[in-house]
């Protein structure tokens, strides 16, 4: 019996308790995003799928489908969206359970160029949360860009360019804290219609941060 109970301490202490996030353990994130533009219009259409992992390979921890329309008037810097996207959640560990959310969104973009190599992209996202099992809640999302070429003068076709960014995030129903990602990465701009991207993101929540791999797919036209 003793010896029983010891070999439990030892599984007990040696893996982590089923739920207990693993803050040391590399996640892995996986995204496509698709833009197009609508010939002859100021209006776009956006899609984004993308697969979070809790590590780099099979433990899910979201899955996000996003689809969204945008408006930019006619030599204006803002471009004005609104969209939904769908969330899965499932918990860390081995578990195969599942909850969804669904978001409706609406934010606008600014981008501008500063200087010959530096291109700034800042977005405000005000979002609607209806999540399963849950109450309703609103977030404020943030978030701030630089892209710059380093083998080129300007992001054109064969560029590869340093990409950061930082996302932070608001909880409006009690007006505090809710995350923030911070961003690193090496980006790729394989075609004029494709750029790849991999780096490393830092998410801190109120209750763990976690170093999350970046893999993202941009198709645009």
């Amino acid at each position: 019996m003793q010896a029983f109970l010891l070999f439990i301490l030892i599984i007990l202490t040696t893996f982590p308790a089923f739920g207990q996030i693993d803050e040391d353990q590399l996640g892995g994130w996986y995204s496509w995003f698709y833009n197009r533009n609508i010939d002859g219009t100021p209006w776009a259409t956006q899609m984004i799928i993308q697969r979070r992992n809790w590590d780099t390979t099979g433990d899910l921890q979201q899955r996000l489908i996003l689809g969204q329309v945008s408006y930019r008037p006619e030599d204006h810097p803002l471009r004005y969206g609104f969209g939904y996207y769908h969330l899965r959640h499932s918990p860390f560990g081995p578990s195969s359970t599942t909850r969804d959310e669904h978001i409706l969104f609406q934010q606008g973009i600014y981008t501008r160029q500063l200087g010959q190599r530096n291109y700034l992209t800042g977005r405000i996202r005000l979002e609607e949360h209806w999540p399963d099992g849950r109450d309703d809640f609103r977030r404020l999302r943030t978030f701030v860009s630089l892209n710059r070429p380093l083998n080129k003068s300007t992001l054109g076709q064969g560029a590869v360019y340093l990409s950061l960014y930082d996302e932070y995030f608001v909880d409006l129903n009690n007006v505090g804290f809710a995350l923030n990602r911070i961003y690193g990465g090496i980006g790729w701009k394989m075609t004029e219609h494709t750029s790849w991207q991999i780096g490393m993101m830092r998410q801190s929540t109120k209750s763990y941060d976690k170093n999350q791999l970046m893999v993202n797919l941009f198709h645009h036209y």
